[in-house]
């Protein structure tokens, strides 16, 4: 989850009160500006439409 290009929120939890409640999941925030701006950057990616298997280096 990313709201804008400075904070990030990285994890493996499902977003369902089952989830939540239920399970054991894990994150990590992440504040660095340029890691976080990469991560935008793929998560944009993975939506576009010509989004394939591997993303070109």
């Amino acid at each position: 989850m990313a709201a804008d290009r400075r904070v990030a929120l990285l994890g493996s939890a499902n977003l369902t009160g089952r989830a939540l409640r239920e399970n054991v999941e894990i994150g990590v925030v992440l504040r660095d500006r340029a890691t976080v701006g990469h991560l935008v950057d793929h998560l944009r990616w993975l939506r576009s439409p010509t989004a394939g298997f591997m993303r070109p280096a």
